[in-house]
């Protein structure tokens, strides 16, 4: 996460509209790169981000009875972490399709108009952005929350079924995105937003932390195909042609594993088409390995046996 370092920088007690700006076009670059990946609401896997993960914490055993299920766990898992890649801490810009940039815009604009181009925690006021933000209906607003004589705290934006039109079109934001800052240097992102726009609606809901030596942790809840996951412990190195990645990934039911992921070839339409990932369980041990040999099926490998699936 390179570029966490830079973005405390901008933190630094006060809330820059660079910052701000950031802030918000990572959080919508999250939300439509799942969207181009197949993660919208209408489509057919069901994928979608969204509401705390209630499922199972604690450490899987993996047995062969779940070993299926482990392993389309981890592949789902390990395709969340590379999306993430565009989540916080990274430059998301190119990634934001003009109509959510529109009522991002409006956001700064508004909040400029009233801050002079900086927010201060400490001031802990509410102010209505609604009539510069909503123009066809629903409420948006920020609010801060800080010690007395402190600039540090929380900072929040507040979407209502948040409607902005632009060219004919109309995107609807609801949800909510803070960043805390904290006085030691450390800092987190939590966000919960849904944006529709046309006849698609996409949820992205997690966390995003550093801390004062700006080591950083991301959290992403998810369900896909009626299972909810949870991926933390983020890792992913891009090769330029393929990935390396290293996930915690949580199943509702049998709780969590540790995944690492080589060489992984992502396809077009999601999964991969080469690549291995191997996955240890509550034995700290490895006991699964998952081989990619194309972009619809994959041999799984469980005590000596191997059996081809479907991705």
């Amino acid at each position: 996460m390179a570029q966490a370092k830079e973005i405390n920088t901008l933190a630094g007690g006060i809330f820059t509209m660079k910052a701000l700006t950031n802030l918000l076009a990572i959080l919508m670059s999250a939300l439509f790169l799942t969207a181009c990946s197949g993660g919208g609401d209408s489509d057919d896997d069901g994928d979608s981000s969204g509401g705390g993960y209630s499922g199972n914490s604690s450490a899987a055993t993996v047995d062969d009875s779940n070993k299926d299920d482990v392993s389309t766990a981890s592949r789902v898992g390990v395709e969340k972490a590379i999306e993430s890649e565009a989540a916080p801490g990274k430059d998301a810009g190119s990634d934001v399709p003009n109509e959510a940039v529109f009522i991002l815009d409006q956001t700064v604009a508004a909040i400029e108009g009233t801050q002079s181009r900086s927010l201060t925690v400490e001031s802990r006021q509410t102010v209505d952005l609604s009539s510069s933000v909503c123009n066809s209906g629903g409420s948006a607003y920020y609010e801060t929350d800080g010690s007395s004589n402190s600039s540090y705290g929380t900072f929040t934006i507040v979407y209502d079924n948040c409607s902005y039109t632009y060219g004919g079109e109309t995107t609807t934001v609801d949800g909510t995105a803070s960043w805390t800052n904290n006085e030691d240097g450390s800092f987190t992102y939590v966000y919960d937003l849904t944006v529709t726009y046309g006849s698609e609606s996409y949820t992205v809901t997690g966390t995003y932390s550093c801390d004062s030596n700006y080591n950083c942790t991301y959290e992403d809840n998810f369900t896909q195909n009626g299972v909810s996951y949870k991926i933390s412990n983020v890792s992913v190195t891009n090769n330029g042609s393929s990935f390396d990645v290293s996930v915690r990934v949580y199943h509702e039911d049998y709780g969590y594993v540790d995944v690492v992921g080589d060489d992984l070839v992502a396809c077009d339409n999601g999964g991969f088409q080469s690549g291995t990932i191997t996955v240890s369980d509550s034995t700290s041990t490895d006991v699964l390995t998952v081989s990619f040999v194309s972009c619809t099926e994959m041999t799984v490998t469980f005590n000596g046996s191997s059996q081809t699936v479907a991705q």
